[in-house]
């Protein structure tokens, strides 16, 4: 560094100085000890890897709100029952690993895919010398919904992590062996094995041309009771490609014998469009609507959504919200509040700041509570209008402005909006989406339309998928068409492409 640089960046470091003001940097010691209270506090929130990245800032921010009255949680009584750690040593091994995993991840996000790799093989090393030297076992008898709160489920997520960086580096003889491992044991990160089926069988055909192997993979994963909606409807997918390949044609008869998942197809419809030529061309296609559509002044830039949506209004649907799986979860949420936080259940509860209960994302939200849910969904199959219109102002008088991850209460313009959606959708139709989410939240709750859209005085209403260019339908998309067209709704796929300056009105 010569001399112009080094007067340069000590002017540099003066400025900082002056702008920073006086501080103060905390022992790393004490603040360590307080990191682990607020851990020990809100476990809830080190779900999110951004909250072990913020040291707790958030939680803090939370309580400053709530004391303060600008934020309220639902009603529902504490218990803590189960021991999640044992003793001091075991949260610190907790603590270590959650910070190994944000290490990974942020490399990742990085594209620092060397440094992930290094990171990965420590972690993995120090989850192996942990399962030979230290008795484990009080883990594996914890609930689920408590378990992901241990030393094990996190390296677990580092490992599956790992299985990225793997392929990232072409490494895909040991991506396949971690995904081996993985699938070995159930008791952690069980939610992940739908995924890890699908690699190692994508692994085992595409990359390592092991066609047999792959088909085993399939057979395996489809016969998982852990692998649930989308996972399976992708394995299937994939054997059916397997089969119409003329490189498979000798494995056909091995591929007929698999499993099959059914799912029906629905109405597909095509609108135009004028699409708007945004720079770079990258990111959500974009649309021109006319002056004269939608009684708008001037042309305005819109997404595929609201271009959909003012096609429909002029089909006769005078309300119409794009919330995709929002819209239900809303319902969901507001049709089952008080099963969602009633007070029997140990330990799903376990601090005052709470979203949700914890077992919400694993099949234990259902089978804690399967007598009350079921009683629900027939209430509601059974109820008239004014019933289910009822049930619903109840729970948005006495709950609204609660902070509930399933609600949100911006998505209707007004209580009367959502019962007058209710009015149109029915019961039994409700009912019956309730108890599909309710078995299995976590895997359903993607996938679900984009739109509703319905007409408030003849109840008449359509659920629909929009797909701009070159845009396609998930496995999960699939499966919740079918299920919802099963259930008695006019769901259909309403494609979006482009037309020249010509052809810029919808058709």
């Amino acid at each position: 560094m010569n001399k112009h640089h080094q007067i340069f960046f000590n002017n540099v470091h003066l400025w900082a100085k002056q702008l920073a003001g006086s501080c103060v940097r905390l022992c790393r010691g004490p603040r360590a000890v307080f990191s682990r209270v607020l851990l020990l506090f809100s476990l809830t929130d080190t779900m999110e890897e951004e909250e072990m990245a913020a040291g707790g800032q958030s939680q803090l921010y939370t309580i400053l709100l709530v004391n303060s009255g600008r934020l309220a949680f639902p009603d529902y009584t504490v218990q803590r029952v189960a021991k999640v750690f044992q003793d001091r040593e075991d949260l610190i091994r907790y603590e270590a690993s959650m910070r190994a995993l944000q290490e990974v991840i942020l490399a990742m996000q990085g594209g620092q895919w060397e440094t992930a790799m290094e990171l990965y093989t420590a972690a993995k090393s120090q989850w192996l010398v942990l399962k030979k030297n230290i008795d484990l076992s009080h883990q594996e008898k914890l609930p689920v919904f408590l378990r992901c709160f241990t030393a094990g489920w996190a390296y677990t997520r580092i490992l599956s992590r790992g299985i990225e960086i793997l392929q990232r580096l072409r490494r895909y003889e040991e991506a396949v062996e971690e995904l081996r491992s993985l699938l070995l044991q159930s008791v952690y990160c069980p939610d992940s094995r739908g995924r890890w089926w699908d690699r190692l069988a994508l692994n085992l055909h595409q990359h390592l041309k092991s066609p047999e192997q792959a088909i085993c993979a399939i057979r395996d994963g489809l016969s998982d009771p852990l692998v649930r909606t989308g996972h399976k409807l992708s394995l299937h997918q994939r054997a059916a490609r397997m089969k119409e390949s003329a490189s498979c044609k000798k494995y056909r008869l091995q591929l007929r014998d698999l499993p099959t998942v059914q799912v029906q197809d629905v109405k597909h419809v095509t609108i135009r469009g004028q699409l708007f030529p945004h720079e770079g061309g990258m990111g959500k296609s974009k649309f021109l609507l006319p002056a004269n559509e939608e009684g708008a002044h001037s042309t305005v830039i819109c997404s595929v959504e609201e271009l959909s949506l003012a096609h429909y209004r002029q089909q006769g649907f005078d309300q119409g919200i794009h919330g995709e799986g929002s819209t239900f979860s809303t319902l969901f949420a507001l049709l089952l509040w008080d099963i969602i936080f009633m007070d029997s259940i140990p330990d799903v509860f376990r601090n005052p700041y709470q979203t949700c209960p914890l077992d919400f994302y694993t099949d234990c939200f259902y089978e804690n509570r399967k007598d009350a849910i079921e009683s629900r969904v027939q209430l509601l199959c059974e109820a008239s209008v004014e019933t289910l219109q009822n049930m619903l102002e109840d729970v948005w008088n006495s709950q609204e402005g609660k902070v509930c991850s399933l609600v949100s209460w911006e998505r209707f313009s007004s209580l009367q909006q959502a019962q007058s959606l209710v009015a149109c959708l029915g019961g039994a139709f409700l009912g019956g989406v309730i108890a599909r989410m309710a078995k299995d939240y976590r895997h359903c709750r993607g996938g679900l339309p984009d739109l509703v859209v319905w007409n408030s005085s003849n109840n008449s209403y359509k659920l629909v998928e929009v797909k701009g260019p070159n845009d396609r339908l998930s496995h999960k998309q699939q499966i919740w068409l079918d299920e919802l067209q099963k259930l008695g709704a006019d769901v259909e796929v309403c494609h979006v492409t482009a037309t020249g300056a010509r052809g810029a009105r919808l058709e």
